[in-house]
């Protein structure tokens, strides 16, 4: 009986040493290995989605004065997926802007009130990024606005603001009806045909203005429009071109963001200025103009500027003025109130 016993407690003792054998064993770390800790999830914290920003251009000055964010991808984080386009023309983006796919964009300066007029009051100008950088050329021996008495001038972009500020400098000076404007299909077709000398005198904007003296050396710069401009009103506005506007629920939403990216812009425009070269290499880099040796000759007369629209806000309400009197049309059919201009 005894020896039975023995055997039953050798047998349960093999038994209990069987099954911890199939237990799992323990790896200790070499000297020097780092010991693995377990993470440990978080149930309560759900993943978020990065908000989608797009900011546009087109391609032109308005657009230079970013380049520096554009290349460096400027705001781009875990909280936000920010793409950068630029169009060449309003018509490509007025769409996208008014539908709210664009939430900041860089426009005419006139195109910005017409959109605050047409969304009502769903898009702000944050502001102002280029100023006077529209002039007369051509192989005419003239120097005055008066002198275009009789004349064909060329034109293009009807119904923008060049179109708008050149009918106002007429009026102004007792030519209206006077000069003959001839109007082409865009500003790349009319520089061609200055070039070519089958127009005598266009107004044009920067940097084709540029490029019609460097491909033909007969053409000249013959009116700086700032000037006549400043003439035809008594100095009581600049010639506002370009600003920068922003989609208005986005920024109640986002105002961190929509402070940051005015704050980079700034410096992003200083950095311009105080770089063109490198800036025109960045311009072409990017196709925004595809000259960078065109790009950097043109810079000094593109008017890149940078003014916060509160700061501008008197200016710019003479200037909305003077062309809502001349054509209420070209402001989008009535003057913007106090809440078009955004504030921080």
């Amino acid at each position: 009986m005894k020896k039975i016993s023995f055997l039953l407690a050798v047998v349960l003792v093999f038994g209990l040493l069987a099954g911890c054998s199939n237990e799992p064993e323990e790896k200790t770390p070499e000297p020097g290995e780092p010991i693995e800790t377990p993470v440990e999830e978080n149930p309560g914290v759900e993943a978020v989605d990065p908000v989608n920003v797009t900011i546009a251009g087109l391609k032109g000055p308005t657009s230079i004065g970013m380049i520096k964010m554009i290349d460096e991808k400027a705001l781009q984080s875990d909280k936000y997926n920010v793409e950068y386009i630029q169009e060449a023309a309003p018509d490509s983006l007025t769409g996208k802007i008014i539908n709210g796919d664009i939430q900041i964009s860089s426009v005419p300066i006139n195109l910005a009130s017409v959109l605050y007029n047409k969304t009502q009051g769903k898009v702000q100008l944050a502001a102002v990024n280029t100023i006077g950088n529209l002039f007369i050329v051509g192989t005419d021996n003239i120097s005055s606005i008066s002198q275009l008495e009789g004349k064909i001038l060329g034109m293009s972009a009807k119904g923008s603001t060049p179109d708008f500020a050149m009918n106002y400098i007429l009026k102004q000076a007792g030519l209206e009806g006077k000069t003959e404007l001839n109007y082409a299909l865009d500003h790349a077709s009319l520089a061609q045909s200055v070039i070519a000398e089958d127009t005598a005198i266009a107004l044009l904007p920067q940097p084709f203005v540029t490029q019609t003296t460097l491909k033909n050396p007969n053409v000249k710069m013959l009116i700086d429009l700032n000037e006549a401009w400043n003439d035809a009103t008594g100095g009581k506005s600049e010639l506002y071109t370009g600003c920068i506007i922003i989609n208005k629920e986005f920024a109640e939403n986002n105002p961190e963001f929509v402070s940051e990216f005015l704050e980079q812009y700034e410096n992003s425009v200083n950095w311009v200025l105080e770089n063109q070269k490198d800036a025109s290499v960045l311009v072409a880099k990017h196709e925004i103009m595809p000259d960078a040796v065109l790009v950097e000759k043109a810079l000094p007369y593109c008017g890149i500027t940078f003014k916060k629209a509160m700061d501008a806000k008197e200016g710019l309400n003479d200037f909305y003025q003077i062309l809502f009197d001349s054509n209420p049309a070209s402001v989008g059919g009535s003057m913007p109130d106090d809440e078009f201009y955004f504030t921080e």
